[in-house]
């Protein structure tokens, strides 16, 4: 019964300060408080949400498992860690290994290898789709659209990800858009439509199960111990969707976006630029790159096994790295509420 008191004493709380919000002052040291939490916490949730959450996958998705002899080299010369050696194992087949290998290549440094062209995609992504989304108002194809216009950055994204360090800036290492385009615009609408497919799930699911959503200009929503079943319910059918449908979607661009890699290019572990035979270089007449179903048939059933399995541990580390935070903050906000004087 713990929840439903501490449900209680939220919406308690709430309605003390939502009622009369202008005869209450929090503390003078809650600055403070939101600055050392900022501190803390921002380089974790950066760590989990873009060095798990998108770098990680990628180089497993790349990764030959069964390279003819590899043995990687630290690149960076002053990095503690030493890429680990481990013959006969992916090395993308532990998080450990994975992190160590980063660290190998240009130290702290690379665990945030490409933020800055992942900040420039977000933001012109965010741009691009808003615009296109008022422009076209009857069909949501603004996502997919502003994905085909950024495949050029979203593709060097992924080849700055698995190559070693370059003094070329991301605009500099961009590939030809019309070939990037012809490689990847199926694979993008794959991967649209598994993402559309979510959403329109998450969509029913909601208004099915009665569960309301905040909304911006609106009060939000007071929720109750029988909401819980159905927010354990929507998250698990959204884990499923994301296993089934997105992250497959996912490993059909990368690999692709892979495959226009130039030869000249460094990569930071067991990389088969070949794709098992299927990449015909264009220098021999090939296209110069895998399609969506070579893709597919490159990819062994021990790396699915093992891409899911990084998912699963990345997924662990983000619920412990979570409950660590709301056991932090949660309190701070009880404690900072409850010493709040009355203006």
């Amino acid at each position: 019964m713990v929840h439903q008191h501490l449900a209680a004493a939220g919406q308690h709380i709430y309605k003390r300060f939502a009622d009369e919000p202008e005869k209450y002052k929090l503390p003078s040291w809650t600055p403070a408080v939101a600055l050392a939490d900022l501190i803390v916490f921002l380089p974790l949730l950066a760590l989990v949400g873009y060095t798990l959450g998108a770098i990680f996958p990628t180089l497993a998705i790349v990764e030959d498992p069964n390279p003819p002899a590899y043995e990687p080299v630290a690149l960076d010369e002053g990095a503690a860690d030493q890429a680990p050696v481990a013959p006969g194992k992916p090395i993308t087949s532990s998080l450990r290994a994975t992190r160590r290998l980063l660290s190998s290549v240009a130290g702290w440094r690379s665990y945030f290898r490409g933020v800055v062209l992942a900040i420039v995609i977000a933001i012109c992504n965010f741009c691009l789709g808003g615009i296109l989304n008022k422009a076209i108002p009857f069909i949501p194809l603004g996502p997919f659209l502003a994905q085909l216009a950024l495949t050029q950055l979203r593709t060097a994204w992924t080849h700055i990800v698995i190559t070693a360090p370059s003094e070329l800036r991301f605009y500099q290492r961009l590939p030809p858009f019309k070939k990037t385009f012809e490689a990847t615009c199926f694979p993008i609408f794959v991967l649209w439509v598994a993402e559309a497919i979510t959403l329109g799930v998450f969509a029913i699911l909601t208004k099915v199960l009665g569960l309301q959503l905040p909304s911006q200009g609106e009060e939000p929503p007071k929720y109750g111990s029988n909401d819980a079943w159905k927010v354990l319910v929507i998250f698990l059918v959204l884990v499923v969707l994301q296993l089934v449908a997105i992250v497959p979607a996912n490993v059909l661009l990368v690999r692709v976006q892979a495959s226009l890699l130039g030869a000249d290019e460094q990569v930071i572990l067991p990389f088969d630029r070949s794709f098992g035979g299927k990449l015909e270089p264009a220098i021999v007449g090939g296209k110069g790159f895998i399609t969506l179903r070579d893709a597919l048939t490159s990819f062994s059933r021990p790396s699915w096994v093992r891409l899911y399995k990084m998912y699963a541990k990345i997924l662990a580390v983000t619920f412990a790295m979570y409950f660590f935070f709301a056991a932090v903050v949660i309190p701070e906000v009880f404690l900072l509420m409850a010493l709040s004087k009355k203006g």
